[in-house]
């Protein structure tokens, strides 16, 4: 694993400690993409279909994993302004391609806050998702306990559940496709 995390100074909670990091993203999100190298043009994303977002506890999140009963189930905590977020995302929508037929199901989590919605759902349309994600509809410690009392509220956060529910791996830091791939390859050959 990489280890990749987002990290910006200390304040009150895990959202506010980031948003420095946001104002820096912010250049990114307004179309200094080329310089980056962190998505796709957005003039070309404009025929995508956008991804419907949901706003969801951590309740919410995890009964998305029970009612998949039978599938692995991969969750993902992410947001626009993460660096590392929007470099792991192409590994884990290429996942969703190669696994989704065989009993694998992501669900993804954007941590942004409430007035970036836009930015969020312009990054999912830019992003070629088209299946439902969420929103952190929670306040920040309650989301973070309520998902994995381990999590420091680093992002991203990846949460890694086998066919039965069971919670089976937690990671903090971004990962590559080889790395995810040999976590979730094996419960998804398991019958």
């Amino acid at each position: 694993m990489s280890g990749i995390v987002q990290r910006v100074p200390h304040a009150a909670s895990p959202v506010r400690r980031c948003m420095a990091s946001a104002l820096v993203a912010a250049s990114v999100l307004a179309g200094g993409r080329a310089a980056t190298g962190l998505g796709p043009d957005p003039q070309a994303a404009d025929s995508r279909a956008a991804a419907a977002l949901q706003p969801a506890t951590a309740a919410d999140v995890l009964a998305e994993v029970f009612s998949d009963a039978g599938s692995v189930v991969l969750v993902n905590v992410w947001a626009t302004w993460c660096i590392p977020c929007r470099q792991e995302f192409p590994d884990l929508l290429r996942l969703r391609r190669e696994l989704g037929g065989k009993g694998f199901h992501l669900v993804l989590v954007s941590a942004d806050l409430a007035g970036q919605r836009p930015q969020v759902e312009a990054f999912l349309r830019q992003s070629g998702v088209d299946f439902p994600t969420f929103v952190k509809a929670q306040a920040d410690q309650e989301f973070i306990d309520g998902l994995e009392e381990r999590w420091s509220g680093a992002l991203p956060v990846t949460l890694l559940f086998d066919r039965h529910g069971r919670r089976v791996g937690f990671w903090e830091g971004a990962s590559t496709y080889s790395e995810i791939l040999a976590k979730v390859e094996p419960l998804v050959d398991e019958s």
